[in-house]
C-alpha cells in the first residue's frame, strides 16, 4: 500500500493524500476503493493516516459513504480529531470519481476527519446530510476548526 501526497491541491497551503494499491483487494460486500483526504495543514501525517486505514482495513472494510472509522489516536499534531466520516469526493468532479479499468471499476472516496465526539454522534444514528451541510469542503479542510456534533 502506497500513499501519493499532493501539495497546495486543491487551494494552495492544503494537502491531499491518496492511496495507490487498496483497490487490489476484495472486501466483503464492498466495490474496489481508493481513499483520499485534503487538509488545510502540511502535516504529512493525514495522508499517511489515510493509507494507514487502507493497509489496516483491507478486505475487512468495504469504506461505504456515510460510515465513520475510529482511528484512535490524535491524527495530527495540528488537532485533536481521531476519527473519519467516509464520503463521496467534495474535490474531485462526478466524472473522476471512478475509473474503469476494465477488469474492475475503481471507486474514490473521502475520509473527512472528525472529532471522536461527531464521530460518536454519527455512528449513533446522528445526521450525516446535517453534518456535511454544516461542514462544506473548505471547513472539512481545516485542522482547528469546531466540533459540529450537538451539545
Amino acid at each position: 500500500m502506497c500513499v501519493a501526497i499532493y501539495r497546495d491541491f486543491p487551494e494552495h497551503g492544503a494537502l491531499t493524500g491518496f492511496t495507490v494499491g487498496l483497490s487490489h483487494f476484495h472486501p466483503l460486500g464492498g466495490g474496489h476503493k481508493e481513499l483520499y483526504i485534503c487538509m488545510r495543514d502540511t502535516d504529512d501525517r493525514w495522508a499517511l493516516a489515510c493509507g494507514f486505514l487502507a493497509f489496516q482495513l483491507r478486505e475487512r472494510c468495504p469504506f461505504v459513504c456515510g460510515d465513520t472509522i475510529n482511528f484512535r489516536a490524535q491524527i495530527a499534531e495540528s488537532s485533536t480529531m481521531s476519527a473519519f466520516l467516509i464520503v463521496h469526493p467534495r474535490h474531485v468532479s462526478p466524472p473522476d470519481t471512478v475509473v474503469d479499468l476494465g477488469i474492475r471499476r475503481v471507486e474514490l472516496v473521502e475520509l473527512v476527519p472528525l472529532y471522536e465526539h461527531e464521530r460518536a454522534w454519527l455512528s449513533a444514528d446522528g445526521d450525516v446530510k446535517m453534518f456535511l451541510s454544516k461542514c462544506p469542503k473548505s471547513l472539512a479542510m481545516d485542522p482547528k476548526r469546531k466540533s459540529l456534533a450537538p451539545s
